[in-house]
């Protein structure tokens, strides 16, 4: 994952006519943070399900029209957001 994101990142910089998208269909788990060690560099955490949650997941976008993904918004909008920044809708 890191290093096609890394890759798309490049591409995009070199092309500078490409918008990079990255999110996720759901979130799984309901991770908790129940304690942290910053001397050691330790956290200790909780999944509070094995399926998914209704938890909103970050939405990252990089390049040309960016700032249109920018805010809170339900993830069935994204697909409206492509369509602006492609100039597809009114």
């Amino acid at each position: 994952f890191d290093k096609t994101i890394e890759a798309a990142l490049r591409y995009a910089d070199k092309d500078g006519e490409t918008l990079v998208i990255v999110t996720a269909d759901h979130e799984t788990g309901g991770l908790t943070l129940l304690d942290a060690d910053t001397k050691n560099g330790k956290i200790s955490g909780h999944f509070s399900t094995d399926d998914h949650t209704n938890i909103m997941v970050p939405v990252f976008a990089y390049g040309p029209k960016s700032d249109v993904f920018t805010g809170m918004y339900p993830n069935s909008e994204i697909f409206k957001k492509i369509l602006q920044v492609l100039s597809l809708t009114n």
